[in-house]
């Protein structure tokens, strides 16, 4: 999964739900990770098996990385589900990729502002 032109004025603010066809099956990918320095046009590869984890505590920058949840306790407003917990995208292994994918991003302190210029990218693959 792949974010593409990630740009935020604090990105240590921000939790990302990735859903799947079946919303109980989700993963936030992405929460208090960086730090209180600009995220300026990033794009981030998330790959459960990336050498390491998104940085938590120092600038966010393009790369490949783990997805990574370092908070407790997101929440994300309606029509977001509940998040089942757990970062990782291994969740949707075996799960049966056709539908409707949901991406739900948050500014969990907000007095900020960003956007996702370039969106998201899902890359699935079979094992046959």
């Amino acid at each position: 999964m792949q974010l593409n032109n990630l740009s935020h004025t604090f990105p240590d603010d921000i939790d990302i739900l990735l859903v799947g066809p079946t919303t109980s099956q989700n993963a936030i990918i992405m929460s208090e990770v960086g730090s209180s320095g600009d995220a300026v046009n990033v794009t981030l590869l998330l790959d459960d098996d990336a050498p390491t984890p998104l940085p938590d505590g120092s600038p966010l920058v393009s790369g490949t990385f783990q997805p990574a949840n370092y908070g407790g306790g997101d929440s994300f407003p309606a029509p977001a589900p509940v998040p089942a917990g757990g970062s990782a995208l291994s969740i949707f292994n075996g799960t049966n990729p056709n539908g409707t994918w949901s991406l739900y991003i948050v500014d969990d302190a907000g007095a900020d502002v960003g956007s996702l210029a370039g969106g998201w990218t899902l890359n699935i693959t079979s094992c046959e």
